[in-house]
């Protein structure tokens, strides 16, 4: 960064500096404990700004139901924000109007400044954005170091302005290149000088580079650049192509949809007409925004069609994550998080309900000697087989997981014991008679241990761990039967717990 020529900037004679009523303002406006009369006081002592921020606030712009007649008004029923930020609209562009001289008209830039900050308003208000007083400021501010850099350094910038045109975008990649500087570090070193809030100064630097901004003050600086495209719709000589940028970076940024958008171009339109007024910038030369919509039917068709399908595609990829998480990546069922979030969600419903909810847990018999035997993969297709077997033979509503290793967990909402128990025997006698492809020649069977335990929606079981608890105590009973076999937990009707209920029979 050429700080050489940043500090000629700010040293420049020629450039003017900020009136010594906005400085009063500003310092008033960040102590807490400043009277508003103080600040009212303050303003009227300037007749001119008084009564153009009095014209301003009467306008349509604010749509007041009653006139307001003294700056004290405005400060009572706008705020402290709209006051003030009005007062240093009006000091620095009238100050900054003749910058140019000769050699450039400055109406291009405050032009350009002021759909920017009646864009940023609109937006920041649309979007429910704290500071929509502030957000017009900072819009109105954004190109202040254009205005510098013209002062300062002459017809070499102006040669520049003029080989851009409307792109400010390549101006600011240009000005870095040529000068090693650019128009936002120059403006951010303006508003530093003059103590400006952060609020402020943090989108003059970045407007240009929304994503660079600090995360707290991200919102205002991308409503700052999305005004300055609502201003490049109205003045820029590739209208269609300003008015797509606009329409999209709005829905990605804030999700404006097209027809908000499109209502929110002609409400900006409306608004700096108002405003152009009361600032003396003239707008005459401003494209036709309606005309620019209704030239834009099949850019908004396809614009429409885009973003339903980049909704799709956000939804299929929000299915693949949250496949990804839920979803054991071996065998393609539930994994144990979805396992314990369904019991968790199928045991509160039916205590709600007094409904039955039914818990199958499976382990494949003597699996360390099939992986010991035929090696890892052969057992991981077996498990994959076990998985599709239990899936295929489970009731559609059911809940298939597997719970860890060669565990597996059947949720089943809504079946009593004595259904559970058919299914449980139903998928063992599925699992002994299915051959398992170890490799392209070679298959074996498998067998299973299955346990069942039942939350009746009455009595017994208090929380979804004590089910858990009760079906893997009938799959120790399974296995201690000579594996191969279905065991049913069965509780004393006063017994508190699984732990003191008998062996599952």
């Amino acid at each position: 960064m050429n700080q050489d020529l940043i500090e000629k900037v700010l040293t420049c004679p020629r450039l003017p500096s900020l009136p010594a009523i906005a400085l009063e303002v500003i310092e008033l406006c960040r102590r807490d404990d400043v009277a508003i009369k103080h600040i009212a006081a303050t303003i009227s002592n300037d007749p001119a700004l008084s009564s153009k921020i009095l014209r301003t606030v009467n306008s349509s712009f604010y749509g007041l139901s009653k006139p307001i007649s003294t700056i004290s008004q405005a400060l009572v029923i706008l705020g402290l924000n709209s006051v003030r930020t009005l007062a240093l609209g009006f000091t620095l562009v009238g100050n900054f109007k003749n910058t140019g001289g000769e050699q450039f008209d400055p109406n291009v830039v405050w032009r350009r400044s002021l759909y920017s900050a009646v864009g940023t308003r609109c937006i920041a208000k649309e979007v429910g954005m704290a500071g929509h007083e502030e957000a017009f400021l900072a819009g109105l501010l954004q190109d202040l170091g254009v205005l510098a850099m013209i002062q300062t350094i002459g017809p070499d910038y102006v040669q520049l302005l003029c080989e851009m045109g409307d792109d400010h975008r390549e101006l600011w990649r240009a000005e870095g290149k040529r000068f090693d500087v650019n128009h936002a570090q120059i403006g951010e070193a303006l508003a530093l000088r003059w103590k400006l809030p952060p609020i402020l100064s943090t989108p003059i630097c970045h407007h240009e580079q929304p994503g660079n901004a600090p995360a707290d003050l991200r919102d205002i600086v991308r409503a700052v650049h999305l005004g300055a495209l609502a201003a490049d719709v109205y003045l820029g000589g590739e209208s269609q192509e300003a008015l797509n940028k606009f329409l999209s970076t709005g829905k990605r940024w804030f999700d404006i949809g097209i027809e908000p958008g499109r209502d929110l171009l002609k409400t900006i339109g409306g608004g700096t007409r108002e405003l152009a007024k009361l600032f003396d910038i003239p707008t005459e030369k401003a494209n036709n925004v309606n005309e620019i919509l209704a030239d834009a039917n099949d850019l908004l068709l396809d614009l429409s069609l885009q973003t339903a399908q980049n909704a799709t595609a956000l939804e299929a990829e929000n299915r693949h994550l949250q496949r990804k998480i839920t979803r054991d990546p071996l065998t393609g069922i539930g994994n144990r998080g979805h396992f314990n979030t369904c019991l968790r969600r199928f045991f509160d419903h039916a205590q709600k309900q007094s409904s039955p909810v039914s818990l199958v847990l499976i382990d494949a018999d003597k699996f360390k000697p099939l992986n010991d035997t035929h090696g890892h993969l052969a057992g991981d297709r077996a498990l994959v087989t076990l998985a599709r077997l239990l899936r295929d033979h489970s009731p559609e509503n059911a809940a298939v997981c597997r719970y860890g290793g060669e565990e597996f967990g059947i949720l089943l909402p809504g079946a009593a014991r004595s259904d559970a128990a058919r299914i449980a025997e139903h998928i063992r006698r599925q699992i002994e008679g299915t051959d398992i492809a170890i490799d392209d020649t070679q298959t074996l069977r498998i067998t299973a241990s299955l346990g069942v335990a039942t939350y009746d929606g009455v009595r017994f079981f208090r929380r979804p761990e004590q089910l858990i608890k009760a079906a893997d105590q009938a799959v120790y009973a399974a296995k201690d039967a000579g594996r191969n076999c279905v065991r049913i937990f069965a509780p004393r009707a006063k017994a508190p717990d699984p732990a003191e209920a008998p062996a599952p029979v």
